[in-house]
């Protein structure tokens, strides 16, 4: 019994036995140089970075031009590659390949979940009416409709069964946020913020915008602000205005902690706060030409992004909450964002109950039977960590006749209870 222990915790500790797992990391996405299939994936636990790792993951395969965004939501990963006009959808766990969307899609940039679905920001051509939300169907990957909104929408946010979208302006200079209702699949309204909204995140029934303001180059140059709205009524309650400053970059940190950044130096305030803070906190000891490219706060822990000059490898700098440095790595060209990875979560609470969990017969080819007596999902994967059913058990069993010889892992859960079998295909 305790051999057959070992082996079972050996299965539930790594769901697919021969491919890389990602968890309890942070995930750093790159953009890449701009017209190249540069984009990669780099991946930070325990003080070690390793790069690429999608290609690693799928045979040396390129992941695409422009990685703009990168969203976590059920078992899989959805990578936005901007100028691929594409999202590729990956195990969260592997990033091995699962599909790729490549269709309905035009400057595609930030993705949310909401009512079973997902919805993608997209500039089109950057004009005035291109603007709008490509609505994508999760079971088979594909856009199902989409929903028309004002120029240039950037950063989307689901909040309440609600959906917020900044409208940057595209190549032009924006100052909405648009309200969607995910379940009509039309904009309910929009609240007039400053110009250019690059960053929101919401606290205590409120929704805080960062706004850069229109640039210098414009020709008709405005200032940052941070506009509070109430999200019971979806009107601006307060502003902030930043004097000759455009910020980006706003994050929320613990408790009233916020963080944003204005070129290399990054600022702390309280949210509740009424006068801006004079000095940074830190300012990058490496800079781009843009200052701090991406930034954001997970687990206590500052991660910001320096471009440096958009052709050689980036840097990744952390801090504490207060500024304090504490490493930094080298990582793909250009990163852009960072993305908390799963945790490891296929251990179970009750390994002796779940040792009593078989699937049978095994080897099979045509129906395996699972002798649960309680109401039991299954989710199977092929050795390249690739999800290849997802049912709900009935007592027809699961067929499997359409799958290829081979060895597979059934993942059967019951209640809060999981099991991985090693299942074979003849």
């Amino acid at each position: 019994m305790k051999k057959l222990y070992t082996i079972s915790l050996l299965l539930l500790s790594g769901l697919i036995a021969f491919a890389q797992n990602y968890t309890d990391g942070i995930f750093v996405l790159n953009e890449g140089m701009a017209g190249t299939d540069g984009a990669s994936v780099s991946f930070i636990k325990n003080n070690i970075v390793t790069n690429d790792i999608y290609s690693t993951a799928n045979d040396n395969a390129a992941l695409g031009n422009t990685g703009q965004s990168f969203s976590i939501h059920g078992d899989y990963a959805y990578i936005v590659l901007n100028m691929s006009n594409k999202i590729e959808v990956v195990n969260k766990y592997t990033l091995v390949h699962v599909a790729s969307i490549e269709t309905g899609l035009n400057n595609p940039r930030y993705m949310a979940f909401s009512n079973g679905k997902g919805f993608v920001t997209n500039w089109g051509n950057g004009g005035i009416t291109d603007g709008y939300i490509a609505v994508l169907n999760l079971e088979n990957n594909t856009v199902e409709s989409n929903i028309a909104v004002t120029q240039g929408p950037e950063r989307i946010q689901e909040i309440n069964g609600t959906l917020y979208t900044a409208q940057q302006g595209g190549f032009g200079y924006g100052n909405t946020v648009t309200v969607i209702d995910p379940v009509a699949l039309t904009v309910s309204g929009s609240v007039t913020v400053g110009y250019v909204p690059n960053s929101m995140f919401v606290k205590d029934g409120f929704l805080y915008v960062l706004c850069g303001g229109s640039p210098s180059w414009s020709g008709a140059e405005t200032f940052g602000s941070l506009s509070k709205i109430d999200l019971t009524t979806n009107t601006i309650v307060s502003t902030t205005d930043f004097p000759e400053q455009h910020p980006a970059n706003l994050r929320a940190g613990n408790g009233n902690d916020v963080y944003y950044t204005i070129d290399a130096d990054i600022y702390k305030t309280d949210i509740t706060a009424t006068t801006l803070p004079q000095a940074p906190i830190a300012s990058l000891p490496v800079v781009g030409s843009y200052g701090v490219y991406g930034m954001d706060f997970i687990d206590d822990v500052l991660y910001v992004a320096d471009a440096v000059n958009y052709t050689s490898p980036g840097h990744v700098y952390l801090y504490d909450g207060n500024g304090v440095a504490i490493t930094d790595y080298t990582v793909g060209v250009i990163p852009n964002g960072f993305y908390k990875s799963a945790s490891e979560v296929l251990a179970t609470p009750n390994p002796v109950t779940a040792l009593k969990i078989t699937v049978a017969p095994n080897p099979t080819a045509d129906v395996f039977y699972i002798n649960a007596n309680a109401a039991a999902s299954i989710k199977m994967y092929n050795v390249q960590g690739r999800l290849v059913k997802d049912e709900t058990y009935t007592a027809n069993g699961i067929a499997v006749r359409d799958l290829t010889a081979g060895v597979y892992f059934v993942e059967i859960t019951t209640g809060q209870t999981k099991n991985v079998q090693r299942l074979i295909v003849k």
